[in-house]
């Protein structure tokens, strides 16, 4: 099976790219900067990628039997100024229009019968009063607008014939993450602790079932449309911080207040302080079974590892 995985060369995509060619794949990456980011296995070819410029990775769409979406710049780089709020909704909706618009212009025997693309779970925000699923509508938040103008541009590739699903990923666990490094630093110095009050929702998964998860949405017909890509294990905040610490074999004592993060990082404190109580109500009922579900247990797995 030939999968064409546009921005794959970070870390989902690299761990993607391994598990494919476990399983006898041929995975191909569309890149921006070949050979710049994640280590990727001498088996995998990149092709440069420049949307919404043609080139070599447009013929590579052709015969594909899938296509992932991965392109997107980071929401953790700080700071969000305006400028900066702009080049994340163009990273997305660029990219993902010009392989949409690649697909469409194939014949019709030759185009890939799925695209799987990337989304967040922070179109959640604060929809917590009950569990969120795939049913749940979007906060009208800016991460919740981006999110949603970049599904919408995915979703166009159905009219092509392409079964589209719109894989909303939580924050991933897994060795090297930034996201991971970042919450565990105060730990490792002996000064972290909750984040605010504590009580907002954490969702999370680990890189495993990231992974899983894109895989099972390749084989599984009847998946389309959002899949949340998040563990069945919800945390408040405050308990998610005390089996961070545990992991790393430290306190969490030391509270960081909501004020001096709103402070420091304004808009951007919602990766923060933001609740996100999601649930993988289509995973589930679907039968996919979780490699690592339980909060702890990922934890240790991610920070063991160097």
């Amino acid at each position: 099976m030939k999968v064409v995985i546009a921005g794959g060369s970070g870390l989902i995509g690299s761990a993607i790219c391994r598990a494919l060619l476990a399983r006898g794949d041929e995975p191909v990456v569309l890149t921006r900067h070949p050979h710049r980011t994640e280590p990727m296995p001498a088996a995998v070819r990149e092709v440069l990628w420049d949307p919404p410029a043609p080139g070599d990775w447009v013929t590579e769409l052709a015969g594909a039997d899938v296509v992932i979406n991965l392109a997107g710049a980071s929401i953790g780089h700080w700071p969000w100024t305006s400028r900066r709020k702009a080049l994340l909704l163009e990273s997305r909706v660029t990219p993902t229009r010009a392989l949409v618009e690649a697909i469409a212009a194939l014949p019709t025997g030759r185009r890939p019968g799925v695209l799987l693309s990337a989304s967040g779970t922070d179109l959640y925000e604060g929809r917590d009063a009950v569990q969120a699923d795939e049913t749940t509508p979007p906060a009208n938040t800016f991460l919740g607008d981006l999110c949603m103008a970049w599904e919408a541009e995915a979703l166009k590739a159905a009219g092509s014939g392409v079964r589209v699903v719109l894989m909303r990923t939580s924050s991933v666990v897994a060795p090297g993450a930034a996201s991971l490094r970042l919450l565990a630093l105060p730990f490792r110095l002996f000064v972290g602790g909750r984040l605010g009050t504590g009580r907002q929702w954490v969702s999370w998964v680990d890189m495993a079932d990231a992974v899983g998860l894109y895989l099972w949405a390749i084989s599984s017909q009847d998946i389309v449309g959002p899949l949340n890509v998040t563990a069945p294990d919800l945390r408040p905040q405050v308990e998610y911080a005390k089996a961070l610490g545990a992991a790393l074999h430290r306190p969490s004592w030391f509270p960081t207040p909501a004020w001096l993060i709103r402070l420091i990082f304004r808009d951007q404190a919602t990766l923060a302080l933001g609740s996100r109580r999601v649930w993988p109500a289509k995973a589930l009922a679907s039968g996919y079974t979780f490699q690592r579900p339980r909060l702890e247990d990922s934890l240790e797995a991610a920070l063991r590892q160097p």
